[in-house]
């Protein structure tokens, strides 16, 4: 049986405020918290008009509060902006809030373009850490496992005696090297693959994963929307184009619009290639989306399906969240089949 959770970026549109974003990201969340899915992330987000979630960890905690069983998590919070330490710290408070409910997903990502970057970046000392050291001592910060002779072992958090477990650690990614580090870490691994709706890389990364760490858990988020007519379709249809933005040093940075793209250039002093992919949106009605679901994880090595409603239109995000909760379940096709 393959579990249903959702990751929500809090669009908006052009005439909305803020707080619209918010709302709606509280009532979705409450939403799936009453159909039974297993978890709910939020994004990070920073700079960019047409999404509100610039923090996570704020916007966790808020519907921690507002929902009652549902894990609540971020997808992700972009580590190389923050300490280590920091974000397993109001991790750890979270989950004395709310015991057993609390997700830490992180991401390698910028999550905005180069003004935010420089600018929540500016305090951080010279030169920064590489990615895969802070994730290191993320995790060894929530698992506190400092011998005694290591400088970090006498530091506390809010969980002092695993009185409450500890946050669950998914790292987000979109490649077979994020597979192999999430598998080296012993945590979590959620494919993006509605970023990089590669049918060959993510089946090559899930099996590097589990072939190098067989108990750990996959996700996948797949954009998904249910569309019953043609404007639902072509609602759709404007969202599916993204832009990869390949730098000289094999860097690679995705945008989902051609403003973000417009914008990213005015920022940006570096030359970069530019490719425009048509990424992959499940849409159609529910047995048309649970069957392509279950060709997705044609051998059964994807535990959790994550949905992304790529528009912004909330009744279309509310029919697709109805009509795919888990009493709906997609079921592998070795267990039988819904």
């Amino acid at each position: 049986m393959t579990s249903m959770s959702i990751l929500d970026q809090s669009p908006i549109a052009k005439d909305e405020r803020v707080r619209d974003g918010i709302s709606r990201t509280v009532a979705l969340a409450q939403l799936a918290d009453r159909l039974n899915y297993k978890r709910f992330f939020v994004s990070e987000h920073h700079n960019i008009p047409e999404v509100v979630g610039t923090s996570p960890e704020i916007l966790v905690t808020h519907l921690l509060n507002q929902t009652q069983h549902i894990r609540i998590g971020s997808g992700g919070v972009m580590l190389q902006h923050y300490s280590p330490f920091k974000v397993i710290e109001q991790f750890h408070f979270m989950s004395q809030i709310a015991p057993n409910r609390v997700d830490l997903g992180i991401g390698k990502a910028p999550g905005g373009f180069r003004l935010a970057t420089q600018t929540l970046q500016s305090e951080l000392k010279s030169p920064p850490l590489a990615f895969e050291e802070k994730f290191q001592l993320l995790n060894r910060f929530n698992r506190h496992d400092f011998q005694k002779d290591e400088d970090y072992h006498n530091l506390q958090t809010a969980i002092r005696a695993d009185e409450v477990s500890r946050p669950e650690v998914f790292l987000l990614g979109a490649s077979e090297s994020s597979a192999i580090l999430a598998a080296k870490e012993k945590v979590g691994f959620v494919f993006a693959y509605f970023i990089n709706s590669d049918k060959e890389i993510l089946h090559k990364a899930i099996r590097k994963y589990k072939s190098e760490y067989p108990e750990g858990r996959v996700i996948v988020t797949v954009a998904t929307v249910i569309t019953d007519n043609e404007d639902e379709r072509r609602m759709v249809e404007a969202g599916r184009t993204n832009y990869a933005l390949h730098f000289d040093d094999g860097r690679k940075i995705t945008v989902n619009t051609k403003e973000q793209l417009d914008d990213f250039k005015v920022q940006s002093p570096e030359q970069f290639q530019v490719t425009a992919n048509q990424t992959e949106v499940l849409s159609g009605d529910v047995e048309t989306i649970k069957s392509e679901l279950n060709q997705l994880n044609r051998d059964g090595a994807i535990d959790e399906f994550m949905i992304h409603m790529p528009v912004a239109n909330h009744a279309l995000r509310v029919k697709t969240v109805e009509q795919l909760a888990p009493a709906t379940e997609i079921y592998n096709k070795k267990v039988g089949i819904v």
